[in-house]
């Protein structure tokens, strides 16, 4: 699992919790819909540093406590084992 899908997955899981749907997300962070449906949907596969602010903020968190979550550290792992398999 790529860094960007365990950011998209957990982004869905603090929305489910929470129960805010993406159109309500976007009038809390001001960062559009479509933004926000492209990144989810993994049609994109970066968000801008500033709109992930936003939304955690949104979310009643803060990066520390998202990126705190352990499959961060296995999917930056798995990202570092590829990219020196490449070379």
């Amino acid at each position: 699992m790529e860094f960007s899908d365990v950011v998209a997955l957990k982004i869905k899981e603090l929305m489910k919790e929470k129960d805010i749907s993406i159109y309500k997300l976007e009038t809390l962070t001001g960062v559009y819909s479509s933004t926000i449906t492209l990144f989810l949907n993994r049609k994109t596969k970066t968000i801008r540093l500033e709109n992930l602010l936003y939304i955690c903020e949104a979310l009643g968190t803060n990066l520390s406590k998202f990126f705190a979550d352990e499959r961060f550290n296995e999917a930056e792992a798995q990202n570092w084992l590829k990219r020196n398999k490449e070379k």
